[in-house]
């Protein structure tokens, strides 16, 4: 609050050395008008000694107030009320002096009132236009007492008076304007300082370095994390220099006009005692094109892709382990029990340990899967042949629970095994989730424009909200006996053969919706 009064009154002090200027000039023009066109038309002016005396001493006082005003910077607002009392008082004698208003000095008067409304607060503006209408008309007033030809000028003075009270209205319709978009101004200044501020305080905080370059190649902005990395001082943070001043081997490195958006390398350089990692983007913004580097650390980086790859060999581990204990604690429990048990319960037992043992190695196969980059090849697929074949060959336990719904003659191109493989995974889990109430789950395949969409759905209940984000990330699962690796590899398949694999939302139920090119759209162009 009190800096936006300080504003203000510094802003009232500027206009009033600016109002202080304007009159002494045409106080001195006035003067100098007088003194130049008196001998050819002394007629015109009533009591032209009058006249001169006041003009004179008019000039002479404008001269000392603005003076006063420049240099005694306290009572401004004393200093400025007897300025306007002054005016009034000079200007109303001049009219006196003319034996009337006229033309030149009324525009003076109206200027007057209207610097009044502005600089002085309303009670004082407003005291100083009622002197002025009471010097105007009361004056002429009085004259017409004892000369009856002035009472033809009372009309034209009583006219100036409403001008005043009207010039009066309307400056102080704009200095409220004036103070409206003053505190606006002001209250959008403050919130820029603080936003500027908090911006420069999460550039100062963050480990990240940021360069913002110009077209020029001249640094618009910098954090201290940058000036560390680059090894320049922390003076340019925040100012303006040219690159090749700051950091030369950086400029020489860039070719400024070929950098794109996206664009990553690494930079060594005899001021900096870092390998740096820098990432290129374009920044858009209005007249002008500016790039941003991130700039890394690049040893801090290759330590955390090693952290994570570490991580991630050790989620792996624990969930490996953890799948294999439970099969092979049953083939453990099944071997004790084989020689002390029947023929028939041998055979039982026999049957489990294949079952667990076959279990581990699927669980081995998607770990392998999974690690290894597998090569694609991809064929052209009759999808309404390789249906009905992939059930009976695949999923000929599960075919009766299975309605399948295809559109005749549909053509992907695809790599078989991947495609067997994202079905069974799908088609499996669909079964497992399914509503005990429904029989069967479907699978849809259809044309979508240029599309072929093969939609995998259960009547289950479905994936919960704050698990859909993690569908597809490996590891994971909703389930104790699953290694959470059957909807990441399959994801994996689809992308490695320019296919999507979504989740897509449904009333009741789970669907998992398969995307890629129809082969016949291709063929047909």
């Amino acid at each position: 609050m009190i800096q936006k009064n300080y504003n203000f009154e510094l802003n009232q002090y500027h206009l009033a050395i600016w109002y202080t200027t304007y009159r002494l000039i045409i106080t001195t023009c006035l003067l100098l008008i007088f003194l130049l066109t008196y001998p050819s038309l002394n007629a015109d002016y009533q009591y032209p000694q009058f006249y001169s005396y006041v003009l004179m001493g008019y000039v002479a006082i404008s001269f000392i107030q603005l003076i006063s005003l420049k240099n005694i910077k306290y009572k401004i607002p004393l200093q400025l009320t007897l300025l306007f009392v002054i005016d009034v008082v000079a200007l109303s004698l001049m009219t006196l002096a003319l034996d009337g208003p006229n033309l030149h000095l009324s525009l003076i008067f109206v200027i007057t009132i209207f610097a009044a409304s502005v600089l002085l607060d309303a009670q004082k503006a407003l005291i100083i236009t009622l002197i002025a209408v009471i010097s105007v008309v009361y004056q002429l007033f009085l004259g017409s007492l004892f000369d009856l030809s002035s009472l033809n000028k009372i009309g034209n003075s009583a006219l100036l008076a409403f001008l005043f009270f009207m010039v009066y209205g309307s400056g102080q319709v704009a200095v409220r304007r004036f103070q409206i978009l003053e505190n606006l101004n002001f209250s959008q200044s403050l919130e820029l300082k603080r936003l500027q501020n908090l911006n420069r305080y999460i550039l100062e905080q963050i480990e990240l370095g940021y360069l913002v370059l110009d077209e020029n190649c001249n640094i618009v902005l910098s954090n201290p994390a940058a000036c560390t990395l680059l090894g320049i001082a922390q003076i340019y943070v925040y100012d303006k220099y040219p690159l090749i001043k700051v950091q030369p081997d950086l400029f020489e490195l860039l070719k400024f006009d070929q950098l794109k958006n996206g664009e990553k390398f690494q930079f060594e350089s005899q001021l900096s005692l870092f390998s740096i990692h820098i990432e290129v983007q374009k920044l858009i913004v209005p007249h002008q094109t500016l790039t941003l580097l991130v700039l890394q650390d690049a040893r801090k980086l290759n330590q955390r892709v090693q952290q994570l790859k570490l991580a991630a060999l050790g989620q792996l581990s624990a969930s490996i382990a953890h799948e294999i204990r439970n099969p092979l604690a049953a083939i453990v429990q099944a071997n004790e029990l084989f020689l002390d048990s029947d023929p028939e319960q041998q055979t039982l037992l026999s049957q489990m340990i294949a079952k667990q043992a076959q279990r581990i190695d699927r669980i081995i196969q998607d770990t392998l899967t999974m690690v290894r980059n597998k090569e694609t090849f991809p064929t052209l697929i009759q999808l309404n042949q390789f249906i009905s074949q992939f059930i009976q060959e695949d999923l000929s336990d599960v075919a009766t629970q299975i309605r399948c719904t295809i559109q005749s003659k549909i053509s992907i191109i695809f790599d078989e095994a991947q495609l067997r493989q994202i079905l069974i995974n799908l088609i499996r889990n669909a079964i497992r989730h399914n509503s005990p109430e429904y029989p069967y789950i479907e699978l849809n395949i259809y044309t979508h424009g240029s599309h072929i969409r093969i939609d995998v759905r259960d009547f289950g209940q479905g994936v919960a909200s704050k698990d859909q984000a993690y569908l597809f990330q490996p590891f994971f699962s909703t389930e104790i006996t699953g290694t959470g690796l059957g909807l990441y590899l399959s994801h994996s398949f689809c992308e490695a053969n320019d296919a999507k694999l979504d989740y897509v939302q449904q009333e009741q139920g789970a669907c998992f919706q398969i995307e890629c090119l129809n082969a016949n759209l291709d063929e047909s162009l």
